[in-house]
């Protein structure tokens, strides 16, 4: 069995109650939650992305119905969201993991440091064996940076951290070839192999109350993820069970087939599309390590550091004796950091800096070998 990074997200539309007395179904809550425990069980790294804020902040300020205004939207996120985490940790203590919140908004991914600090916080995270639990800073956003109802944020999340699949819990079985509410001759569509004009059209209509989403954004979430070469589903939330057979390759819903390999998409990305902002000179011993062998730069075997950039930077990889570049990559330190800890051991970074980014200066997966 291949392990996997999977991305799971629920929205609002799932997790609404019929219940007068609950804003969340916790019927949902119970069975979400044994079947991340299952995955994680069964050796894969899972981060949930989830909504349902909004929905408890307006049960639990006794409102009549969502609030109209953007402070006031802003105010029952903020409410409810304390609540959403209550209940995550309610049940997942249940199986012994331990979750993480994670508020985000659109403008971090556009800020380079913040989408790297987001990055690796993630993946310590999934590498402690922790539950990240991702949703929209909605106390914070404005409505001209907001993500929807985290069709894209998840879709955002998959690409950042380099996901393998990447699952849109809603309240269709799947993508059909009209409307199902509207058709009952509607027929499920249970595979796609490139998202066109025509399979965009396929997808109306709006979201409930509390969602702002609908089909056309969970399309276009599929779009952004298959064309970074990640597998994407989209299935009936009131049935999470079916996660587990989508990780053995078995049907559900509808698939969305990856446009490309999420590695050599983003190899590609590093080696054509970003511009070097420095250089790092390194040894024999440490280019060897990386040519032949495949493994991440780490401080001891840089010899000299050039150019000004910070964190987050792309920068080549020279070998210092001849001054050819072999490689190329993306810095977890700035130049004025590489230059304190140029030589040094991975496990003296924080001694000198007083914090760490962790052991590699330009990790395997963050580097690119040019031919």
């Amino acid at each position: 069995m291949q392990i996997e990074k999977i991305i799971i997200k629920v929205g609002t539309s799932t997790l609404s109650s019929l219940d007068s007395a609950n804003a969340i179904n916790i019927e949902i809550i119970e069975k979400l939650t044994n079947v991340i425990s299952k995955l994680k069980k069964s050796g894969h790294k899972v981060v949930l992305v989830t909504s349902g804020a909004v929905a408890l902040g307006v049960k639990r300020l006794s409102l009549s119905k969502k609030p109209k205004t953007i402070l006031g939207k802003q105010v029952a996120a903020a409410v409810g969201q304390a609540l959403l985490m209550q209940t995550y940790e309610k049940y997942f203590s249940k199986y012994d993991i331990p979750i993480a919140q994670i508020l985000l908004t659109r403008d971090g991914f556009a800020q380079r440091e913040i989408y790297i600090n987001a990055r690796e916080t993630i993946l310590e995270m999934l590498d402690m064996n922790i539950l990240p639990i991702i949703n929209e800073n909605d106390a914070v956003a404005s409505e001209e940076i907001r993500f929807g109802d985290n069709d894209m944020l998840s879709a955002m999340v998959s690409d950042l951290i380099s996901a393998d699949r990447l699952i849109i819990l809603t309240d269709e079985k799947g993508l059909y070839d009209s409307n199902p509410k509207e058709n009952k001759n509607a027929k499920l569509i249970p595979l796609v192999e490139k998202i066109t004009p025509e399979i965009e059209k396929m997808a109306s209509g709006a979201g409930s109350e509390f969602s702002l989403g609908g089909m056309a954004t969970k399309i276009q979430a599929a779009k952004l993820a298959t064309s970074v070469g990640i597998v994407t589903h989209i299935i009936y939330g009131k049935r999470p069970e079916v996660i587990l057979e989508l990780v053995e390759n078995k049907k559900a819903g509808t698939l969305f087939l990856p446009g490309s390999d999420k590695i050599e998409k983003r190899k590609s990305w590093i080696a054509h599309t970003l511009i070097s902002a420095g250089k790092i000179y390194v040894d024999l011993g440490a280019q060897k390590a990386i040519l032949d062998n495949g493994k991440s730069l780490l401080p001891a075997g840089i010899k000299k550091v050039s150019g000004n950039f910070e964190r987050g930077a792309s920068v080549e990889i020279c070998l210092l004796d001849s001054n050819s570049t072999f490689a190329k990559g993306i810095a977890n330190y700035g130049k004025t950091e590489l230059e304190k800890i140029i030589g040094l051991k991975s496990l003296d970074i924080e001694k000198v800096l007083g914090y760490t980014y962790g052991d590699t200066v330009i990790h395997r997966d963050d580097l690119v070998i040019l031919k």
